[in-house]
């Protein structure tokens, strides 16, 4: 009896032995076959990244930004009723019903995404729900504070916040978090055991990226390059503001513009940097660097007078003409021919520059090659290379038969505005990632005029914003204003030759012209009620620098020869101190009128008005509402003005 209990005893102590060896064994022995199954059932591997890193202006306010939102995933294999959960979600998402059930029908898979980044409402009703396989994660949304503001350079992301176009492309690496693989626990009802915003913090954030864009600045051209592509039913607008000491570009934008939230509700054509990725044939703002190049090889000087010819010119078997039949010029000196924008007189300049040293010169000026400004999708534009016919050059003198860039051309008169330098231009000034710190600054990359003749220049261009000038309405009350105007029959791309009837109008210049603190180039792209650049694109020039010079506290100046003179007196010649006194003469006294100051505090009317010689009587607190006399009308003989002032409600 004994014995057999024993044998009893024996065979149960084996079998507890047994059972405890073999649960050591899977408990402690790893078992590659017993860990898939675990991770299948009770957890997903996920590769996420860190918010992406936030972009502001040059004054910090955000342009770019990521928040927390939640994003819907199921587990097929525990999905209960895929049909109706299908149609449910269908319903509250605005989804294809078809869509949703191919990603549950497969029961196999363990893990698949039905929508990312849900609204909070979404994320709510899901919630409540209590779905057995539908699940729930934090992931970063990109949003976009300011909507459509600096859309084409911002560019957007996509579904899985990868940057697709502008900087969101171009600085991607940058932008995005650290990325990890994370394992998601999941209960048995498929849900995830993960703190609230925990997937998030686990990782790295991205960089900040600071940009040179003044974001008030981008505001105003955006409005008006759009005011101004309704007003003349233009197929688009683009422009540019950059700082020409610096090459920092300072706003940048086209019209119609988008929204980088909602991208691809939009056409390409809106989505597309114009200012950086379309080069066209510019017209007569071109005729500044043919001028710059022929002062630069010593062909001419601004007193050299040129036979016009009555405005007919013929070169091989073709003519040229003015832009107007009664623009009938005769004998013109190199400076008025760029005031008054003759093709005969700028043609007869290059034919004695020869397209040997015009093609050097325009290719040392930046065209036929990028500026390598920090933004994707940059066109070289054209500059056929040589032999130039002479008809081809006289044609490429005054903006036509190459095609050029809007930055090109904005970065080119930055080089006459800063003293001769061609600088890189810019729009990232600074990348915050961790304890790395990396700054972009100011960046010569050739000289293209000695200081004197660049002053030159300025004087010229300075010239072409004079009374009976083309460049007239660019000027601004109390601020010097140098530029050229440019109106250039627009390509045929299908059929060859030129459209009727269409031009692009555009200006490009700087203020204040005796010490540029602002380049601004402007081109609209057939206009349709009026398109002549010096009634189209001027006015939208002087809008923007009235503003620019206004919120940056310039004081006016008085116009006088040692103002003009300023940038270069040292170096000036006789030649240009004639040019100078010249165009005092034939200009009258600035601020001759009342200028607007509706809306402004009373600091910014004497700002406004400091130096201008104008005594200022102020009636009230808060912002002007009225001046006696009223905006526009003739100075007073004692120049005082009254400034009423009322509360802002």
């Amino acid at each position: 009896m004994k014995s057999r209990l024993l044998l009893v005893f024996m065979g149960l102590l084996g079998l507890w032995l047994a059972m405890f060896l073999r649960a050591a064994y899977l408990q402690i022995i790893p078992n590659e076959r017993l860990a898939s199954l675990q991770r299948r059932q009770f957890a997903t591997n996920l590769e996420v990244s860190g918010r992406r890193g936030v972009v502001v202006d040059r004054f910090g306010r955000e342009l770019a930004a990521s928040v927390g939102a939640q994003s819907l995933y199921a587990d097929p294999a525990i999905l209960e009723q895929p049909r109706l959960v299908a149609r449910r979600l269908a319903k509250l998402l605005k989804m294809s019903r078809t869509e949703i059930q191919s990603k549950v029908r497969n029961r196999e898979r363990r893990f698949v995404w039905i929508k990312r980044r849900l609204s909070q409402s979404e994320a709510e009703t899901i919630k409540k729900w209590e779905i057995r396989g539908l699940g729930l994660v934090e992931e970063a949304k990109r949003v976009y504070p300011n909507n459509e503001l600096l859309s084409q350079t911002l560019g957007f992301v996509g579904v899985d916040g990868d940057g697709l176009e502008g900087l969101e492309l171009r600085y991607d690496r940058e932008l995005k978090g650290e990325e990890r693989k994370v394992v998601l626990p999941r209960d048995a009802r498929g849900r995830p055991l993960l703190p609230e915003g925990g997937l998030l913090t686990s990782v790295q954030d991205g960089a900040r990226i600071e940009l040179t864009i003044d974001s008030q600045l981008q505001f105003i051209l955006e409005k008006e390059l759009e005011q101004t592509v309704a007003q003349y039913e233009a197929d688009n607008a683009v422009g540019i503001v950059l700082s020409p000491k610096t090459g920092e570009i300072l706003a940048l934008a086209s019209s119609p513009s988008f929204s980088s939230a909602d991208p691809f509700s939009a056409t390409p054509l809106a989505r597309r940097n114009r200012a950086i990725t379309d080069a066209f044939e510019a017209g007569s703002v071109m005729k500044t660097f043919v001028i710059a190049s022929a002062l630069r090889e010593g062909v001419v000087r601004p007193s050299t007078r040129i036979d016009c010819e009555g405005g007919h010119f013929k070169v091989g078997g073709r003519w040229i003409r003015e832009a107007e039949a009664d623009h009938d010029f005769g004998m013109l000196s190199v400076a008025e021919i760029l005031a008054y924008s003759s093709n005969v007189g700028t043609a007869k300049v290059a034919l004695q520059l020869g397209p040997e040293k015009l093609r050097r010169a325009l290719e040392m000026f930046g065209f036929g090659r990028k500026t390598e400004v920090d933004l994707p999708g940059e066109s070289r534009g054209i500059l056929h290379p040589l032999p130039w016919r002479p008809h081809l050059l006289s044609n490429i003198s005054f903006g036509h038969g190459l095609a050029v860039t809007p930055i090109q051309i904005a970065t080119a008169y930055a080089a006459i505005a800063n003293g001769g330098w061609i600088k890189r231009p810019y729009v990232v000034r600074r990348i915050e990632k961790a304890d790395d710190v990396k700054e972009f600054t100011s960046q010569n990359v050739r000289r293209v005029l000695s200081d004197e003749q660049a002053a030159t220049m300025r004087l010229m261009l300075r010239a072409a914003t004079m009374e009976h000038a083309t460049g007239v309405k660019a000027r601004i009350p109390g601020y010097p204003v140098a530029g050229k105007t440019g109106t250039a029959q627009k390509v045929d791309l299908q059929n060859g030759g030129y459209l009727k009837n269409a031009y692009i109008s555009s200006f490009g210049g700087f203020v204040p012209a005796q010490d540029p603190e602002f380049v601004i180039f402007v081109a609209v792209d057939n206009p349709r009620k009026q398109y002549y650049a010096s009634q189209v694109a001027a006015p939208v020039f002087a809008r923007i620098a009235q503003y620019a010079v206004r919120q940056k506290g310039l004081p006016p100046v008085l116009l006088s020869e040692e103002n003009l003179l300023k940038a270069g007196d040292k170096l000036a010649n006789e030649a240009r101190r004639d040019l100078a006194a010249s165009l005092v003469k034939s200009v009258p006294e600035t601020l001759s009128e009342v200028p607007a100051l509706v809306g402004l505090t009373a600091r910014e009317v004497f700002n406004r008005l400091r130096g201008s010689g104008v005594e200022v009587e102020i009636k009230g607190r808060g912002v002007v509402s009225s001046t006696y006399p009223g905006a526009g009308a003739e100075l007073p003989d004692n120049k005082k003005i009254r400034v009423f002032l009322e509360p802002v409600e």
